[in-house]
């Protein structure tokens, strides 16, 4: 008499399909335009008002000639460029803030990616496929933000890792995955 014993069926695991560069560059320049053009928009009104505030500063931008006709910078002179000063340096910090807030919160929660990558159907996640932490979403976006610009070589070596990994994902152990 001969049994039939069968193993239970086991499954296997589906790889998920990674995300290819092209469309994390789209993903990447949506992101850019949802985040650049309404902090453009803030910044544009933000400027103006301070020009409106300072008519010292609107004249020192405005006439060429005052260059040529002072020699000795007087305390309004310096208060309006300190003032830019400081205007652009907050301006950069607020950018950057805005940026990484928007990129870790939506990388982090349920969605798994930005708005740009949801457009595209890819998300983030941790090389064994869970989903990514704030705080690795937070490392992966300063590591992207300070490392990868350097002659573009953190973007360039996602061409040649098995997994498409730019240099920010193999720092943070991250992946970029079709949904």
């Amino acid at each position: 008499m001969e049994t039939n014993i069968t193993e239970p069926h086991i499954q296997e695991k589906k790889h998920p399909e990674l995300a290819g560069v092209g469309y994390r560059f789209l993903a990447h320049l949506l992101d850019g335009i949802i985040i650049g053009v309404p902090y453009s928009f803030i910044m544009f009104i933000l400027a103006t008002l301070f020009f409106v505030s300072s008519p010292e500063a609107a004249m020192m931008m405005d006439d060429d000639s005052y260059y040529y006709s002072t020699t000795v910078m007087t305390d309004e002179d310096w208060a309006v460029i300190m003032g830019l000063i400081f205007f652009y340096i907050g301006a950069i910090l607020v950018g950057i803030v805005v940026t990484w807030l928007y990129y870790a919160i939506m990388e982090s929660s349920k969605l798994q990616g930005t708005l740009g990558k949801m457009a595209l159907g890819i998300k983030v996640t941790r090389v064994t496929g869970e989903k990514v932490t704030f705080g690795r979403a937070t490392g992966r976006f300063f590591a992207k933000g300070f490392l990868s610009p350097i002659l573009y070589i953190g973007y360039i070596i996602a061409f040649f890792t098995e997994k498409k990994q730019a240099l920010h994902d193999l720092i943070a152990s991250t992946i970029v995955v079709k949904k």
